[in-house]
């Protein structure tokens, strides 16, 4: 049985989502239970061996996102039906790829199983406007200061790629860890968006978002050695992990540099109690390796039904040494509307 968040029209960004997410409706066990046995192992994946099972053909749309200052960017995600072709392609009795499909097709989260990957989140979007004019600190080009960027929950990972882009055309070094509940989200969704970014900053660029907002990324397997020559140019790295947040995910994700930063990003990672318990608890492990790491935090000021809050999460993040503050006078478009939305920095005492 499954439930809607039902936040109505205003509160869900056209231009990303227009359906309200649906919800599981918490069990007994999960509503109680704050400690469950994860169900999936945490496991870091090979880039080539992702790549490798992508289709010679990726479809794409264009997300806008807008900074408070006016500025525009432009990124491609991949379009959700042409994730469903592959799953179908892919299907056998082997895979788990018909379970995926349902979970695509009829929830927005299941816990424990499916957290969300798929769907492009309003909160995504706030977050990429605030980094397009700030960047981790007081503007994108102190990129140069961070050695570190992090994105937990990354799913279509919007924020991430905010950042990749302007590594990309700068030449500015950079290692990118993104993580997700599900690998099957980091194969099908992330890297691709990662691909489909990286294709949009060639010269000339291999697809054009102003002129084509929507279109397809041909001959996916043969660009893999120019995709890997482009990040060797700019020194960037990137890495993959999957699984539930814990001590085991944190020890695979680099340590930056004593005298360098770390940026942690993080959208609608806080629905619930327990969710926003474990995510505090891992942003401490991480936040704690330097004095120089912040985490910033995009969600919805209460999510309805599951009772995860931003006032939660600074009750959360103080009882265990951190502070957390929202970004006062942002300007990121739309933040007041329905339910309302906040940008929270975490950073340790």
């Amino acid at each position: 049985m499954a439930f809607s968040f039902n936040f109505g029209g205003d509160d869900i960004d056209q231009s990303v989502d227009q359906d309200v997410p649906i919800f599981d409706a918490p069990s007994e066990v999960n509503a109680t239970n704050e400690e469950q046995t994860p169900l999936v192992n945490v496991m870091q994946h090979d880039l080539r061996q992702l790549y490798e099972t992508l289709p010679d053909r990726l479809c794409y749309s264009t997300a806008q996102i807008v900074s408070p200052t006016g500025k525009v960017l432009l990124l491609p995600r991949r379009e959700l039906f042409d994730i469903r072709v592959q799953l179908m392609s892919e299907a056998s009795a082997e895979n788990d790829n018909d379970a995926t499909l349902r979970d695509l097709e009829q929830t927005d989260l299941r816990t424990n199983v499916y957290e969300g990957g798929f769907k492009t989140w309003e909160c995504s979007v706030d977050l990429s406007s605030l980094l397009l004019d700030r960047g981790p600190r007081k503007d994108i080009d102190e990129l140069v200061r961070c050695d570190g960027v992090v994105e937990l929950g990354a799913g279509s990972a919007l924020p991430t790629l905010t950042l990749f882009q302007h590594c990309l055309k700068n030449g500015i070094s950079q290692t990118f860890t993104l993580t997700d509940y599900n690998s099957s989200v980091l194969r099908l969704v992330t890297l691709p968006n990662l691909i489909l970014t990286w294709a949009a900053t060639t010269s000339p660029p291999l697809i054009d978002l102003a002129a084509e907002p929507s279109g397809d990324l041909e001959n996916i397997p043969a660009l893999f050695p120019e995709f890997l020559a482009s990040l060797a140019a700019s020194r960037i790295q990137l890495s993959f992990i999957s699984g539930p947040w814990g001590p085991t995910l944190a020890s695979l994700i680099p340590e930056s540099a004593p005298d360098m930063g770390s940026l942690i990003l993080a959208s609608e990672t806080i629905y619930s109690p327990a969710s926003t318990t474990a995510f505090v608890d891992l942003l401490i492990q991480l936040l704690s390796r330097t004095k120089m790491a912040k985490a910033v935090v995009a969600a919805k000021r209460f999510y309805f039904g599951v009772g995860g809050s931003v006032d939660h999460l600074k009750e959360v993040c103080a009882e265990k040494g951190a502070v957390a503050h929202e970004v006062e006078n942002s300007g990121v478009p739309g933040m007041d509307s329905g339910v309302g939305r906040a940008l929270v920095e975490v950073q340790m005492y």
